[in-house]
C-alpha cells in the first residue's frame, strides 16, 4: 500500500463515519432521545481518525448496527453507563463511545446538541463524570474484546506520532515492552482471531496507520 492508496481508505472511513453520525442522530431523534457529541469534536479538535463520542439520554444507546460492544461501568456515570460499539460501516474499524447519561442531569459543558432538548452543564465530560460518580469496576473483562477495541486505539497514536502511547497499550495487551509496538499489535491481533470481517478492518487500520505514521 502507497501513501495515496492509505490516504484515500482514511478519507472513506472519515466519511463513512460522519453518515454513521447522520444515521444515529436521526435514529435519536425518531426514538424521542437527545444526543450529544463530545470528544474531540465537539472541542474542534476532530480529524480522520477520530472516533465518535456521544452522549445519550431517554433511552440506551443506539446499537443496532454494531458489529462489536463492550460496556464498562467505569467509564460512565453510575446512574447510566457507557459502552463501546465498533462499526464495520466504512473501510476501517468505527468506533463510538456512547455515554448513557442521567435523565435531567446536565451534560458535559463541550457537549454539542444532535438532537433532543439541550441542558448544558458546567463541567467537561471527565469531572463530570466524577462529580455525577462513576460506575461499579467489573470483576472481570474479556481480555481479547478489549483488545479489538484497544488495538485501532494504538494504531490512531502511531498514525498521529505518539508512539510512546502506542508502545504503552500495546505492553498492555501482551505484557511485553519489547519490540516495535506495531509488531506487537498485529501479534496480538493474530492471536485473538475472532470474526473476519472485524479483524480484516482492524489489520487494515493498522495498515493505514502504518504508512501514514506522523
Amino acid at each position: 500500500m502507497n501513501r495515496d492508496e492509505a490516504t484515500k481508505l482514511l478519507t472513506a472511513h472519515a466519511v463513512a463515519r460522519d453518515a454513521l453520525l447522520a444515521r444515529l442522530t436521526t435514529a435519536a431523534a425518531e426514538s424521542g432521545r437527545s444526543l450529544w457529541q463530545v470528544g474531540s469534536f465537539a472541542e474542534g479538535r476532530g480529524d480522520d481518525w477520530s472516533d465518535l463520542d456521544l452522549v445519550v439520554t431517554g433511552g440506551p444507546c443506539l446499537l443496532d448496527e454494531a458489529a462489536l460492544t463492550m460496556d464498562y461501568p467505569p467509564n460512565g456515570p453510575a446512574e447510566g453507563g457507557y459502552t463501546g460499539a465498533a462499526h464495520l460501516t466504512g473501510p476501517l474499524l468505527v468506533w463510538v463511545d456512547w455515554y448513557t447519561w442521567p435523565a435531567d442531569t446536565p451534560v458535559p459543558v463541550e457537549a454539542r446538541l444532535l438532537t433532543g432538548e439541550d441542558r448544558p452543564g458546567d463541567l467537561p465530560l471527565t469531572p463530570a463524570l466524577d462529580r455525577l460518580g462513576r460506575g461499579a469496576t467489573p470483576k472481570s473483562v474479556d481480555p481479547d474484546t478489549s483488545a479489538l477495541a484497544m488495538i485501532p486505539i494504538a494504531a490512531k497514536f502511531l498514525a498521529r506520532g505518539r508512539d510512546g502511547d502506542a508502545a504503552g497499550m500495546a505492553g498492555m495487551l501482551n505484557g511485553r515492552t519489547d519490540g516495535d509496538p506495531l509488531t506487537r499489535l498485529r501479534e496480538r491481533l493474530a492471536a485473538i482471531g475472532g470474526p473476519p470481517s472485524l479483524t480484516a478492518r482492524i489489520t487494515l487500520t493498522l495498515q493505514v496507520a502504518e504508512v501514514l505514521k506522523a
